[in-house]
């Protein structure tokens, strides 16, 4: 009898971690089983052989499935962040996010029709997104909640002058090149653009991290020193899960590339929307992060998770594309229109003004958020053929 009942004491503790461990890691736990679905069970599900309203829907489950997956990462990243405090909790969360948007672009670049366009309209959606979307609604928040918020203004100007020289040199200058077709490097240009991508990226990393840290740290009212733990795992759990789940983002990355390109194509809607769905379904949880951190009064952090992720984003994407590019002949268009330029300009002709002292406010907030809304208006800016006019 006495046995049976440790038995059943057991038996009733395995079924409680386990039942602990599904609502905790339900995040990734529900991609596998999508990808199980689509890639083993549902073979014949192809965007091209089912009605509209079938392709539209699975578009929108696979990416509100990845969009759970990508917060289930973030949370992780999240715990490792404060375990190791800043800037590696920041640079932690930023490399994953980059890790699963790269997957994405490459992925959508190799199946369909290749739009040449779809890495640089991905990486300039995520500068907007970044600088002005969430970094003006962590502003705003902040503003709202503290009135003023102070923060370190040197890391802020490293931020702002690495995205000036790296969106000139990779986004503007390709279409002033006279080698090959306009907004296109040839060989030579692109091992160069290469270089001083991650040369750059690699100096700036041992600045954050060794020789210049201060410089992206402040400390904040109401900042503790205690360490936060989460309910269960050590870090080498948390490690193995954030893995876990950049792996199976990465693994769905080609279904919803397919199912993506052909709903868009088949509304009539502009090409640039895909870049903005790939940046927005990355940067979603980092740019959550980022809002409670300023709500928090831990502006440092939401000017880290912002703008890192924008720096990252022009290191490593552009890289990675030019690299796929050259291996594959896959055409690449890198410079930006005029129209996408004036807005880049106004950025961060207004992140010079807002990150150039010391304190911010709603109204700092509202005028970045206000060129937000421009881009996303111009998205659809789009001519029309001569028999629609």
């Amino acid at each position: 009898m006495k046995k049976r009942l440790e038995n059943n004491e057991q038996i009733g503790g395995k079924m409680h971690k386990t039942i602990s461990f599904i609502k905790t890691e339900y995040g990734v736990i529900l991609p596998i089983i999508l990808f199980v679905l689509l890639n083993m069970v549902f073979l014949g599900l192809d965007p091209y052989n089912i009605s509209h309203f079938a392709t539209a829907a699975t578009t929108f489950v696979i990416f509100a499935v990845m969009l759970v997956c990508a917060f289930n990462v973030v949370k992780h990243a999240d715990w490792l962040a404060e375990k190791f405090g800043e800037p590696y909790g920041t640079l932690i969360l930023t490399l994953s996010v980059i890790s699963i948007e790269v997957a994405l672009i490459i992925t959508m670049m190799l199946i369909g029709k290749g739009d040449p366009t779809l890495a640089r309209d991905t990486m300039f959606a995520v500068i907007m997104i970044a600088v002005n979307g969430f970094a003006g609604l962590s502003l705003l928040t902040g503003g709202i909640k503290h009135n003023t918020q102070m923060y370190n203004t040197e890391g802020a100007s490293i931020y702002i002058s690495l995205l000036i020289l790296l969106l000139t040199v990779c986004l503007i200058l390709p279409n002033y090149t006279v080698a090959t077709d306009a907004g296109t490097f040839n060989l030579s240009q692109s091992i160069v653009v290469i270089i001083v991508c991650v040369i750059l990226y690699a100096v700036f990393l041992v600045k954050q991290t060794v020789t210049h840290k201060d410089y992206f740290q402040y400390k904040h009212d109401g900042d503790s020193d205690e360490e936060h733990h989460s309910p269960m795992g050590s870090v080498l759990y948390h490690v193995i899960m954030l893995l876990l789940g950049l792996v199976v983002m990465i693994a769905l990355s080609k279904n919803l590339a397919s199912f993506l390109e052909f709903s868009i194509q088949e509304a009539g809607l502009p090409s640039k929307l895909g870049g903005f769905i790939i940046a927005l379904l990355v940067l979603t949880p980092e740019g959550v992060s980022a809002i409670q951190a300023a709500y928090k009064n831990q502006l440092q952090r939401s000017i880290n998770l912002c703008m890192g992720s924008a720096v990252a984003t022009i290191c490593l994407t552009v890289p990675s594309v030019l690299v796929i590019s050259l291996v594959l002949g896959q055409p690449l268009i890198l410079g930006l229109n005029s129209t996408s330029i004036v807005i880049m300009v106004l950025t961060f002709l207004i992140a010079l003004v807002t990150f150039t002292s010391r304190r911010t406010s709603v109204f700092n907030g509202m005028v970045l958020l206000s060129v937000f809304i421009v881009y996303f208006a111009l998205i659809f800016d789009v001519a029309q053929p001569l028999s629609q006019l």
